[in-house]
């Protein structure tokens, strides 16, 4: 464990004037007693703030301080917007004095007036600043040596980011945390639990990771300035890129995995090593996204969701919707509402199956996406619309999402070709499948026939000669007769 004591802090104000040996006392702006001194420098100039840097500590003997109150006061504003750290006025002989109104002044601005006897050796002010200045440097260089030492004996003991996070914060004493900026959703949470009262020390981790470092310094003065956190935050971004790197290759092998399950070049059940390599276990669904966009981020970065660290879902999408395969689990479902904003609406098929498939449980997603965009909900099962279905569409906007989800295809494919599918489905259905009567009442071969069902099966997915077919077109050609798509005959 890191018990490093040695300061890493450049010197206060407080602290010169508690050295006794200076002989400094305030003589107004105390309030600002902890600026920090980064360097001290002796001047006499009518304009000392065009000779020094930020954080210097102003040592004058009078000779360039005007006389007058107001003109006072305004040599001690510029002095101030220079950010000097503070002003020691060791006056000489016929130097202007102070006024009460640049020292109200000094108190108003939060600005330290130190006071010292003229015997005083800037010199040796100058020398115990400087002092403080390079020892906060070699202490800095030495923590920061010491992190990289205990950052790369993290590497050699874990794997893991979230192991590697909570080895280094036992060696350094700290509580670290990763948050993602967007959802505000733990990466990688705090160790030991944070009292409600103990706010964080936060630095933005740079990079496209869009998260934060928070870091509770629970007993360490290892990180009792910026410099280390932002070294640490940089040490980070590296290895979270690396991982979003690694998440966007699994990405795509996942949305060519969905395109093969798709077009039928693998089977589902074929595919389960590869989807239990992805993590995607247990009962998987395909689900339907219909994003609201409110959300700052989009389907580009949809794999970077936090909830997506552990588990790779399957993606793809067309111009409307957005589909993916994954677990049944509702804080993955919210964390995706969460992520596309306010309105998200999401389908969500069966469970997939070898003997549902996987291109039925995309439809499935779609019909039940159809229906819930017409209520408030944000989620709904196709299993929940079972019952419904069984029992038809009972309003308009139901009986449209019904024929859009199956005849919507057939309806295109009509539009560009002269085969009038859907008249057959409706004429097949109507005579109980049976073949030689629906091939007399359209007028067409039995051969012609079998060819329009075969394209109405590859249009829908669904074959129309298995009951489930019958059941399903059924339902949707009475949806059609209630928007007045097809007449009863």
């Amino acid at each position: 464990m890191y018990d490093e004591k040695s300061r890493m802090l450049m010197i206060t104000i407080d602290e010169l004037v508690k050295n006794n040996n200076l002989g400094l006392t305030f003589k107004s702006g105390r309030s600002g007693g902890k600026r920090i001194v980064k360097w001290a420098h002796a001047v006499d100039l009518p304009d000392p703030w065009h000779w020094i840097s930020p954080g210097t500590l102003v040592m004058t003997t009078g000779g360039g301080l005007p006389t007058e109150p107001f003109e006072q006061i305004e040599w001690l504003r510029q002095l101030a917007e220079a950010q000097a750290s503070a002003l020691v006025i060791a006056p000489r002989d016929f130097a202007p004095s102070i006024t009460q109104e640049m020292l109200d002044e000094a108190t108003d601005l939060g600005f330290p007036i130190l006071g010292a006897s003229f015997d005083l050796e800037f010199l040796r002010l100058a020398r115990l600043v400087i002092e403080s200045v390079l020892q906060a440097q070699r202490d800095r260089f030495d923590a920061g040596n010491k992190l990289f030492q205990v950052y790369t004996d993290a590497l050699w003991e874990s794997s893991q980011l979230d192991e590697r996070l909570q080895i280094i914060g036992q060696k350094l004493s700290l509580n670290l945390q990763i948050l993602d900026n967007e959802t505000l959703t733990p990466i990688f949470n705090f160790s030991t639990p944070v009292q409600k009262d103990n706010v964080p020390y936060s630095v933005k981790i740079p990079g496209r990771t869009q998260t934060t470092l928070n870091i509770i310094n629970k007993e360490s003065r290892f990180f009792d300035e910026t410099f280390l956190p932002r070294i640490l935050a940089g040490l980070l971004s590296i290895e979270l890129e690396r991982e979003m790197i690694d998440r966007d290759g699994i990405r795509e092998e996942g949305e060519a995995l969905f395109d093969d399950l798709l077009n039928g070049e693998i089977e589902f059940g074929a595919a389960k090593i590869m989807l239990e390599r992805r993590g995607l276990l247990g009962k998987l669904v395909t689900i339907a996204i219909d994003p609201s966009n409110k959300g700052s981020r989009q389907y580009t970065d949809i794999h970077h969701i936090p909830e997506f660290y552990k588990i790779y879902p399957l993606f793809s999408r067309d111009e409307n919707r957005i589909f993916a395969v994954l677990p049944d689990d509702s804080n993955l479902l919210n964390a995706l509402i969460n992520y596309f904003g306010k309105g998200t609406k999401i389908g969500i098929s069966s469970p997939i199956t070898a003997m549902l498939g996987f291109k039925e449980s995309i439809f499935q997603s779609c019909l039940a996406l159809g229906r819930i965009k017409e209520s408030q909900t944000d989620l709904i099962h196709y299993n929940h619309l079972d019952l419904e279905l069984a029992l038809g569409p009972k309003t308009v906007a139901e009986a449209r999402a019904v024929v859009g989800h199956y005849f919507g295809r057939i309806l295109e494919y009509e539009q560009t070709n002269s085969l009038p599918l859907l008249k057959t489905l409706a004429v097949f259905l109507k005579y109980d499948g049976n073949w030689k009567v629906t091939a007399s009442k359209l007028d067409i071969h039995r051969q012609t026939l079998v060819y329009r069902l075969k394209v109405i099966e590859e249009l829908t997915g669904i074959k129309p000669t298995t009951s489930l077919g019958i059941t399903r077109f059924w339902i949707a050609l009475e949806a059609a007769k209630t928007i007045g798509l097809l007449q009863d005959s």
